[in-house]
């Protein structure tokens, strides 16, 4: 019987830009595995916070920053396959700006 080493899937980097009043997600879009994370870093020393919704099947639906650069959240392998769409709240310190993009759990 062989024995194989579990690798670790690379945490997926989510940046977080605000251009001409906008929220920008890099990538807007990820595509992530069970057992992968989804790292969201920080624009400037700007707070923001995730909120996954409160039909999503992760344990905790808000993810609130404070000063802090990064969000991270490990996808489960419970985690039914599938497209989520979370928001993103930014507050530039006047300003709260808001973007709604998604992610993928996929095989």
């Amino acid at each position: 019987m062989s024995k194989t080493k579990a690798v670790a899937k690379k945490p997926v980097a989510v940046k977080i830009a605000l251009k001409n009043g906008l929220v920008q997600c890099d990538p807007f879009c990820p595509h992530v595995q069970w057992g992968q994370a989804i790292e969201w870093i920080g624009y400037k020393d700007f707070p923001f916070t995730i909120h996954l919704g409160y039909d999503s099947p992760f344990a905790i639906v808000h993810h609130q920053m404070s000063r802090q650069k990064r969000i991270r959240l490990v996808i489960a392998k419970n985690i039914p396959l599938g497209w989520y769409k979370y928001t993103i709240a930014l507050f530039d310190g006047s300003k709260v700006w808001i973007e709604d993009p998604e992610f993928i759990v996929r095989p």
